[in-house]
């Protein structure tokens, strides 16, 4: 049952309603006893329902507790590549939105105002992460913290998804770059990119490669599910990365059991290196892009990761089913493969030109 308490002040009269059921109780104040009474009302039904939530409990928390509780028990389970850009992510979102604001105090406009700020500032991609991230959070929070909030990402736009990259190596540019990389100081960077143009693998996957993951009589390597973005998954490896393989496991040192292939256990431990081990190779990559470019201009552009988007585009521009090419790079949809169908485009139309004369009485 409600009870009411009349309060005559300089600013007019106000009336507490207090409400008191199963061990529960609940006070507010409004400015008229019919605003009152209808506030007790949904309270008692909603505690009655085991639903009520008090909206103040969003106050006491904040921002920055709530992002620090989703990367311990969120981000955590999630592959170490991840788990570092999620650690970004959140000092992003807690320097833009204020550690110190409650979860209440993030209202659609200031995330609309946060939106707007970070896409004069960073790409479309980070922007979408940022917020993909913070709207998690706050249905995380909703359904399994049971704080009262609504999700204020879906109230706002979401910053347009930027056109992905389509640049993938021609043949001649791929043994270009290949060869600049032969001739590195860094002698494991050959093999390395070698096995990423061949593999379709991504860079911090073929960087944390371990001897025991591979078995080259079958041809074949696994990537533990802690190492990739997906389910774990067998990788085929080309009979040219076999015998590149081969070379290093017959220098003897660090070529048995447990030992890094591309690393050393000490370039592993230093900071960052754990969740984004292709670092290592960032500067020795830059230079030999970088004499590849002085032969060829076009290569300036080229990434690391476009060795990925290589291997698929020429799988598919080679008639490789789909399902074969997602399962391969560890793709959760198909749709991420058909990304590479631009490189078929050619194909396509030195097809059509087969039927150019169909249906035409030569001149």
């Amino acid at each position: 049952m409600a009870t009411y308490q009349t309060r005559k002040g300089k600013k007019g009269t106000s009336v507490t309603a207090t409400v008191r059921k199963h061990g529960q109780s609940h006070s507010r104040t409004f400015p008229s006893k019919a605003k009152a009474k209808a506030w007790a009302g949904e309270v008692e039904a909603a505690i009655e329902a085991k639903k009520y939530q008090d909206p103040r409990l969003a106050e006491k928390v904040s921002l920055g507790a709530a992002l620090d509780k989703y990367y311990a028990t969120v981000s955590i389970k999630k592959a170490l590549t991840t788990y570092d850009v999620e650690g970004r992510t959140i000092t992003n979102l807690k320097r833009g939105l204020g550690a110190e604001s409650s979860m209440a105090a993030i209202t659609p406009r200031v995330v609309a105002a946060f939106r707007d700020k970070r896409e004069g500032e960073v790409s479309a991609y980070t922007v979408r992460r940022e917020l993909a991230l913070l709207s998690h959070l706050f249905k995380k929070a909703r359904r399994e913290w049971e704080l009262p909030v609504d999700n204020p990402v879906d109230q706002i736009d979401r910053t347009p998804a930027p056109k992905g990259r389509k640049r993938f190596l021609e043949i001649e540019e791929a043994k270009l770059l290949l060869e600049e990389c032969k001739n590195s100081r860094n002698k494991k960077l050959y093999p390395y990119i070698l096995t990423l143009l061949q593999t379709g693998m991504r860079a911090s996957e073929a960087a944390r490669l371990r001897w025991n993951q591979v078995n080259l009589i079958r041809r074949q390597l696994f990537l533990p599910e802690e190492d990739t973005k997906t389910d774990d998954r067998p990788v085929p490896l080309t009979k040219t990365v076999c015998s590149c393989l081969e070379k290093i496991k017959a220098t003897g040192a660090g070529a048995t059991g447990n030992e890094l292939i591309f690393l050393t256990e000490e370039q592993l431990a230093r900071p960052k290196m754990k969740a984004r081990p292709s670092l290592i190779f960032r500067s020795s990559w830059q230079y030999a892009r970088a004499r590849a470019t002085k032969k060829q201009a076009n290569l300036a552009d080229v990434h690391m990761h476009d060795l990925r988007h290589t291997a698929g585009s020429w799988m598919l521009a080679r008639k490789v089913d789909v399902r074969i090419i997602a399962q391969i790079l560890g793709h959760s949809t198909l749709q991420m493969v058909m990304r590479y169908t631009h490189v078929v485009d050619e194909a396509a139309l030195a097809a059509i030109d087969t039927i150019d004369d169909l249906g035409i009485n030569p001149e």
